[in-house]
């Protein structure tokens, strides 16, 4: 796993990602809820909600999920959920799922560079079902790699289709990533973004037209070039490109600039950093201020609202999550991470 997603395929994994995410508007059992809370709606929400959830897909996807601060992003992203529980439909977490698994290996396959190995696919989805396991719907997850897909197209086929909410959140996420964009491009990037979704039943339902046929040509042309490009004219990575930062030295975790989506969450405000993002934001965002350059911890993450709310109730949770992991003696108490091996 960690091979493709900080050696060989990182850009495409973490595309693809971000993708799935994109897809998941389409459930039209989901985006009711979203269009409520405001939080994927309301322009000043958006970009602190995307910033999170990459954080606390980081946190979970790239440590080591029996760590300390893997097992307090679990009981943030666990709490956050019990906030609604009563609200979100059980079986939408397995699709959501589903497509975190899938996504990104249909596009690394499609476009990178070299394809993923069906061992590396079947540990990602390992690794997912104990996510499951640990976010208490395991008992709804499918078995094997190909029964989830197969799951996946059933629902899908039974809950993907057009409501306004659907088409709500999905052009507050077209309107984040224009943000950087010069208003002059909005039009033409926009075609592109359209582009990218390149399965016509999700289009349909997030409400969106199909793409003209050039859109289409040139983002699947830019994508082959560049894996063609990255096969025969690069040599391997020589390091991880690691978006997991160390704690600094109060306890708190600054990210780095370098992995900033839209806006500058809990990073440093420090001249270096202001001129990075000066630099890849055209001098729209600077850090600090709103967007808490005195760093973070996982028992914060989360809307504004609940920012203070509930740390007690996440430690506690995060402790009792010492029950998954695999001790280092003969007596295991859980299963604990699948691949703790690898760390």
């Amino acid at each position: 796993m960690r091979l493709h997603q900080l050696y060989d395929t990182p850009f495409l994994f973490y595309f693809g990602t971000q993708w799935a995410l994109v897809k998941s508007y389409g459930m039209a059992t989901g985006t009711p809820l979203l269009v409520r809370t405001r939080q994927l709606c309301d322009p000043g929400r958006v970009g602190r909600r995307a910033e999170d959830t990459a954080i606390l897909l980081v946190e979970l996807l790239v440590g080591d999920l029996d760590s300390e601060r893997a097992r307090r992003a679990m009981a943030r992203l666990n709490w956050m959920h019990g906030r609604y529980a009563s609200r979100i439909v059980r079986t939408d977490y397995v699709h959501t799922l589903a497509l975190f698994v899938l996504e990104p290996a249909r596009w690394i396959d499609r476009y990178d560079w070299r394809a993923l190995t069906r061992l590396e696919k079947v540990a990602y989805f390992v690794y997912w079902r104990e996510l499951a396991r640990r976010m208490g719907f395991d008992d709804l997850m499918p078995e094997t790699l190909e029964a989830l897909e197969e799951w996946k197209q059933d629902y899908e086929a039974k809950h993907m289709y057009f409501i306004p909410e659907n088409r709500m959140v999905a052009e507050a996420t077209v309107d984040l990533f224009l943000r950087s964009v010069p208003k002059f491009l909005h039009g033409f990037m926009r075609t592109l973004f359209v582009s990218f979704i390149d399965e016509k039943p999700v289009r349909d339902a997030l409400g969106f037209p199909d793409p003209p046929f050039w859109a289409s040509a040139l983002t699947a042309g830019f994508f082959r070039l560049r894996g063609f490009v990255l096969r025969y004219f690069f040599l391997p990575r020589p390091a991880p490109m690691d978006p997991l930062p160390p704690p600094a030295k109060d306890g708190r975790i600054y990210r780095s600039p370098r992995f900033v989506g839209f806006e500058p969450w809990y990073v440093a405000d420090t001249w270096y950093n202001r001129i990075m993002l000066w630099l890849t934001s055209g001098g729209k965002v600077v850090p600090g201020g709103k967007y808490q350059g005195r760093g973070y911890v996982p028992e914060e993450l989360g809307p504004a609202e609940f920012e203070k709310l509930g740390k007690e109730e996440v430690l506690k949770q995060a402790e009792m999550m010492k029950e998954y992991a695999v001790l280092e003696r003969d007596e295991p108490i859980g299963t604990g991470c699948p691949f703790s091996f690898g760390f």
